[in-house]
């Protein structure tokens, strides 16, 4: 009687471990669905940061190309007269100006591939232990 009790004891308390393993696994699995939905998201966000970055580089591109001969108008404008010296500044502002908001996409980008580098990694580990806690729990079976 004793022993029948013991074994009773040993599967009750098999059977709540075993429950927890499951439960466990489950939230594993749910936290490892919600990141990968994060990381869709930031993947998203990431493609459109690229768009956006290459439509930038195209301005900048073609702005480059406006601004060479625009330089070369500024050294000739410079010797006709003061007043055009102010165009000219006007001109070199404009410059900076596309210049300062392609670093600010530049550092946006770097960002969003930093924040995405971190999301995957993070995947990658809820991945390792959600696949650690299944093996757990098939070894318990």
């Amino acid at each position: 009687m004793q022993a029948l009790k013991a074994t009773s004891f040993e599967k009750s308390v098999f059977l709540h471990r075993e429950r927890d393993a499951w439960a466990a696994c489950e939230n594993e699995k749910a936290a490892r669905e919600a990141a990968e939905g994060e990381l869709a998201k930031e993947c998203e966000i990431s493609t459109e940061l690229r768009q956006k970055c290459s439509a930038l580089a195209t301005e900048a591109r073609e702005a480059r190309e406006k601004v060479a001969p625009l330089e070369k108008r500024v050294g000739d404008l410079t010797q006709e007269s003061q007043e055009q010296r102010a165009v000219t500044e006007g001109y070199k502002g404009e410059v900076a100006r596309l210049e300062a908001l392609l670093a600010e996409k530049d550092l946006a980008l770097n960002q969003s591939q930093v924040d995405l580098s971190a999301a995957q990694s993070e995947v990658a580990r809820w991945h390792r232990s959600s696949a650690e806690n299944e093996k757990r729990a098939e070894g318990k079976d």
